[in-house]
C-alpha cells in the first residue's frame, strides 16, 4: 500500500478510545450561538473558523487533483497551482457544501434540538470567504417543551342513547336515496327533501354583491354547508317557496376565508328558486329487498340496527377521546408557530376525514363534516398539532410504538369496511401520501386505548349521541374569495352542486 493510500485510509478512521470506528467523520471546530426566536423556534448562528475551511479546502483539492484531466498531464499528475486555477470555483462550492452538511449534522447531534421540519436554508446566499471564518444563520422549528400532565386515572363520561325506530327510518331513507326517482313537482311548494335548482347571490356586509352561483342543483335540507361556511336556516327560508320566488337567508362565514374582513361575518344571501322536483323513494317490495340481499323488511331493519350500533360505538369513542384530550390540553398549555400550523392544515383535514370513514360515516355525512372542517381549518390544525404532540409524547414515555403488524391490521380493517382489497388500500395510501397520517392515527389510537384502560368510565344517559344531522353540501370552494360576481370570472359561477341523491355505500345497511 502506498503512502498516499495509507494517509487516505487514516483520514476515514476516527479513533474513539482504543477502538477505531471505520467510516466515522471527525467533528469540526465551530462556534454556535442559539437563541429563542418565538414559539418552538430557535435562531442559530454558526461560525466555522478559517482553519477548518483550509483543512476542508485541502481535502477537496486533493480529491479534484486525483482525477483532474489537464492538457499535457496524466490524471492526478497536474501541478497543484494549475488545479487550483482551473477548479477553484468547483472546489469552493464543494467545501461550502461539505462544511454545511457536517456542521448541521453536528449541530443536531451536539445540541439535541429535535427539529420537526427541515430548516429553510438558502445555500446560494451563504458565502465562503477568502479570509476569516464562514458564518451563517438559520431558524429551526423544534418540538415544544412541556411537562407531561397526569394522564392515568382520568374520570370520563360515556354518552349512551338507545337506537330508536326513528333512527332506523332516517338511516334507511338516506341509504335508499340512490334508488329514488326524481320527478317534477307540479303545483306544490318546496318541502324538505326536494331537489331544487336555485341561483344564490351573496352580499357583503355593506350590501354589495360578493359572488353568485347560477342554477345550482341541491337538496332542500335544514342546513346548507359549503367550504367557507354554512347557511343554518336554509331549509326554514326555502320551505314553502315556489318557482320564480326569491327568498333571503343568512350565511355564516368560517374563520379561514381569504378576505380577513369576511372571517366570521354574517352575509345576506338571496336565493331565487327556478325548479322543484320531488324525490320519491323506492317501494320496498320483496323483489327489491331480495335485490339488496335481504329476505324481508325486518331483516333489513335488523341489519340497519347493527350498523347504527357500530356507529354509536364509534361516536362514544370519539366523545371519550375528546374528553381525554380536553383534560390533558387544559393542564398542558404550549404555543406553536403560525407557519407550522399553516402547513398542517391539509394533513389535518385528511386525518379527520379518514377517522370519519373508519367510523362508518356515509359519504354524504363525510362531505358535510369535511365542509365544516375546511371552514375552520386553521383552528382544527392548531388543535390537531397539539393533540398529536401531546399523545406522541405520552406514547414515547410509555414505550408505545407502531409496528408493521399494527399497520397490516389497520389496512385489513379498512379493506373489510370498504370492500376493497388490502393491496388496493395500500396503493391508494401510498399514492395519496397518507402513510405517515395512517401511522400517526394508529399511534394515537394505541395511546388513547392505554389511557382508557386506566380511566374510570361512567355511562351518561343525559348526553347521548345525537342522530345524524340532515344537511346538504355545496361545491362552493372559491366563491367567497372572489372580489366580483362570479359570472365575471369566465363562468366560475356555475359549478356542479353536490347531488343529494348520491349514496355512500353499496349496501343500504352499511355505510
Amino acid at each position: 500500500m502506498s503512502t498516499e493510500e495509507q494517509e487516505r485510509e487514516a483520514s476515514d478512521t476516527l479513533t474513539m478510545g482504543d477502538e477505531p470506528v471505520e467510516g466515522a467523520k471527525p467533528k469540526i471546530e465551530m462556534q454556535v450561538d442559539i437563541s429563542d426566536a418565538g414559539p418552538c423556534k430557535k435562531h442559530v448562528k454558526i461560525s466555522i473558523p478559517r482553519s477548518e475551511i483550509e483543512r476542508q479546502f485541502t481535502a477537496s483539492l486533493d480529491e479534484f487533483g486525483r482525477d483532474a484531466a489537464m492538457p499535457g498531464f496524466r490524471p492526478g499528475r497536474a501541478p497543484r497551482q494549475l488545479v487550483i486555477k482551473r477548479y477553484k470555483k468547483q472546489v469552493a462550492e464543494q467545501v461550502k457544501s461539505a462544511l454545511l452538511m457536517t456542521s448541521l449534522g453536528q449541530l443536531e447531534e451536539d445540541y439535541s434540538l429535535e427539529p420537526i421540519a427541515q430548516p429553510n436554508l438558502d445555500i446560494a446566499a451563504i458565502e465562503l470567504p477568502e479570509d476569516g471564518p464562514m458564518n451563517y444563520e438559520i431558524d429551526i422549528e423544534v418540538r415544544p417543551e412541556f411537562a407531561l400532565p397526569e394522564y392515568k386515572g382520568l374520570t370520563l363520561k360515556r354518552p349512551v342513547r338507545p337506537i330508536t325506530e326513528a333512527d332506523v327510518d332516517q338511516f334507511l331513507t338516506e341509504q335508499l336515496e340512490r334508488y329514488s326517482q326524481v320527478v317534477p313537482k307540479i303545483g306544490e311548494p318546496a318541502a324538505l327533501g326536494d331537489q331544487l335548482t336555485v341561483d344564490l347571490v351573496f352580499h357583503r356586509p355593506d350590501g354589495s354583491v360578493l359572488s353568485e352561483l347560477k342554477e345550482s342543483v341541491l337538496r332542500l335540507q335544514p342546513e346548507l354547508r359549503y367550504s367557507d361556511g354554512a347557511m343554518p336556516a336554509f331549509g326554514e327560508a326555502l320551505v314553502g317557496a315556489r318557482p320564480g320566488e326569491t327568498r333571503r337567508t343568512e350565511a355564516r362565514m368560517g374563520t379561514s376565508v381569504q378576505d380577513p374582513a369576511l372571517r366570521g361575518a354574517t352575509l345576506a344571501v338571496d336565493v331565487r328558486l327556478h325548479d322543484v322536483k320531488e324525490v320519491r323513494p323506492p317501494e320496498l317490495t320483496t323483489a327489491f329487498l331480495n335485490s339488496l340481499g335481504f329476505g324481508s323488511l325486518a331483516e333489513l331493519r335488523d341489519a340497519v340496527r347493527e350498523t347504527l350500533g357500530r356507529r354509536v360505538e364509534g361516536q362514544q369513542r370519539q366523545v371519550l377521546r375528546q374528553q381525554i384530550v380536553d383534560q390533558l390540553l387544559a393542564r398542558t398549555p404550549f404555543d406553536l408557530p403560525a407557519d407550522m400550523v399553516a402547513r398542517e392544515e391539509a394533513s389535518t383535514i385528511q386525518r379527520l376525514v379518514m377517522q370519519l370513514r373508519r367510523q362508518g360515516i356515509t359519504d354524504r355525512e363525510i362531505r358535510a363534516s369535511e365542509a365544516s372542517i375546511r371552514a375552520n381549518a386553521r383552528e382544527a390544525a392548531l388543535r390537531s398539532l397539539k393533540e398529536l404532540m401531546l399523545l406522541a409524547k405520552i406514547g414515547e414515555a410509555e414505550g408505545i410504538e407502531v409496528d408493521d403488524a399494527d399497520i397490516d391490521a389497520e389496512v385489513e380493517a379498512m379493506a373489510e369496511q370498504s370492500g376493497e382489497s388490502p393491496r388496493r388500500i395500500r396503493a391508494r395510501l401510498e399514492k395519496e401520501g397518507m402513510g405517515q397520517t395512517l401511522t400517526a392515527q394508529i399511534l394515537e389510537k394505541k395511546v388513547i386505548d392505554f389511557i382508557l384502560a386506566s380511566s374510570t368510565v361512567e355511562d351518561d344517559a343525559t348526553a347521548g349521541a345525537a342522530p345524524a344531522e340532515a344537511v346538504e353540501t355545496l361545491d362552493h370552494a372559491a366563491v367567497m374569495s372572489a372580489d366580483v360576481p362570479s359570472d365575471e370570472q369566465g363562468g366560475a359561477g356555475t359549478p356542479e352542486a353536490a347531488q343529494g341523491a348520491e349514496a355512500g355505500a353499496s349496501d343500504p345497511a352499511e355505510s
